[in-house]
């Protein structure tokens, strides 16, 4: 008989990607509850860096060993007691912070969202933390309203991105700063890029823009702060280069 194996990414230390091994764990059992599931796709974001750097907030609680995975997109091989919406085969999203780099994980039922059949779970998965923090971001931050003009820095990134995409979906006038190689990604995302490295951001919009979000974080905030007009709002995110702890806020 046939045993199955449960691989895993884990930090042994804090520090370097050289500190992540992969091993063999126990193969989760699925508690009352609960769905395990095989392990289809499993994102690596920047926030992955931050983790096993242990400069991330959420899990700064957290000691090596424990394994990587922001987010998991899998298939339920086992049910476990009390579980009765969802059935072995069907396919889940979860975003899960850690314990997602693995061949098989247990998740909560009630936290799981189904994935379409159709839908690629690679893609799923790349949609769970970047897409999820855009929205977010525009709608439950920012609560963004048509014809506003916004300002994205880093938009050549996987949230800048989606907050280009769903910027548009919601009907904002768009920019974003990135390197002149990456100026035609943002022109067909349906923004006007700026050139962050010839080009000054603040002098852009006469008046300001009505939001702004910066993940970059450079100068402290200082001309993104400049750049909005009066009672506009910087919405901040990971800012790795403001200093060495990832927070998120947002200043009016």
């Amino acid at each position: 008989m046939m045993v199955q194996r449960n691989r895993v990414v884990q930090v042994s230390r804090f520090g370097d990607p050289e500190r992540l091994e992969v091993v063999d764990a126990p193969l989760p059992t699925a508690g009352p509850g609960e769905v395990r599931v095989r392990v289809l796709a499993s994102s690596l974001n920047y926030t992955e860096v931050l983790i096993r750097r242990h400069l991330y907030p959420q899990t700064m609680r957290l000691r090596p060993p424990f394994v990587l995975g922001y987010d998991v997109v899998g298939a339920i091989d086992q049910l476990g007691k009390g579980v009765h919406d969802f059935q072995i085969g069907d396919r889940v999203a979860d975003m899960t912070v850690v314990g997602s780099n693995a061949d098989y994980r247990t998740l909560r039922a009630s936290n799981v969202a189904r994935v379409p059949v159709d839908v690629d779970a690679a893609e799923a998965a790349a949609l769970i933390l970047s897409w999820t923090t855009a929205h977010q971001l525009l709608h439950r931050a920012a609560k963004v309203q048509r014809g506003q003009r916004v300002l994205v820095h880093g938009a050549a990134g996987a949230v800048g991105q989606a907050l280009l995409v769903l910027g548009g979906l919601a009907g904002l006038e768009l920019w974003g700063t990135v390197r002149r190689e990456h100026m035609t990604l943002v022109q067909d995302l349906g923004a006007t890029p700026i050139d962050y490295q010839h080009e000054d951001f603040t002098r852009v919009v006469p008046g300001g823009f009505d939001v702004i979000v910066d993940g970059v974080g450079e100068d402290g905030y200082r001309r993104s702060y400049a750049a909005l007009k009066p009672g506009g709002l910087l919405c901040a995110i990971g800012f790795p280069r403001a200093c060495r702890h990832s927070v998120e806020c947002c200043l009016s």
